[in-house]
């Protein structure tokens, strides 16, 4: 594997993913500075390998609950960070994005990794906010006063502009179309 290419998705901070190519050997940071996503000098941002799901497992009873998604050491090769099965690396200033979803008078609020979907999110949300099952798919996320709402498979982390590390959400019903 050391002389493949491996093709990795880069999520930041505010912008759209892209793609960058590096070989297995590389690090990780060989391959960010060259794609320009990270300088040389390093300790500026966070950087995490894959997509995060722990707010999935959190217990209910769990108030204000924190992602525990470790940032990865760039001096890694691409083969050590196994991101050829990864495939998704988040560069991001935040450590966590506090998150607060609003809904019927109550609010929950969870610090998650800044890799973590939209999807994660919204099924965290319908969990902690004791929606009926068979109801709870009619409900999605909308920011916060704006008529927003970002796609299942966005990340925190693209959604949350630079220099803030929060981002608020009501839940609301999903109009559909009907003709």
């Amino acid at each position: 594997m050391a002389d493949q290419n491996v093709e990795l998705f880069v999520h930041a901070q505010g912008a759209k993913p892209t793609v960058a190519t590096g070989s297995a050997a590389e690090t990780l940071r060989t391959v960010l500075v060259r794609a320009g996503v990270i300088t040389g000098e390093g300790g500026e941002v966070y950087v995490f390998v894959g997509e995060c799901g722990e707010a999935l497992t959190e217990l209910e009873d769990v108030e204000d609950g924190v992602d525990k998604h470790d940032p990865a050491d760039v001096n890694l090769t691409l083969e050590e960070l196994d991101l050829r099965r990864h495939r998704h690396v988040h560069v991001h200033k935040c450590r966590h994005v506090a998150v607060e979803v609003h809904f019927s008078g109550q609010t929950k609020r969870h610090r998650f990794s800044p890799a973590t979907t939209i999807a994660v999110v919204t099924t965290w949300a319908r969990r902690k906010l004791h929606l009926d099952p068979a109801a709870a798919a009619e409900y999605v996320l909308q920011l916060c006063n704006s008529t927003e709402r970002p796609r299942a498979d966005r990340h925190l982390g693209e959604l949350v502009q630079a220099a803030v590390c929060s981002i608020c959400f009501n839940l609301v019903r999903e109009v559909t179309p009907q003709g």
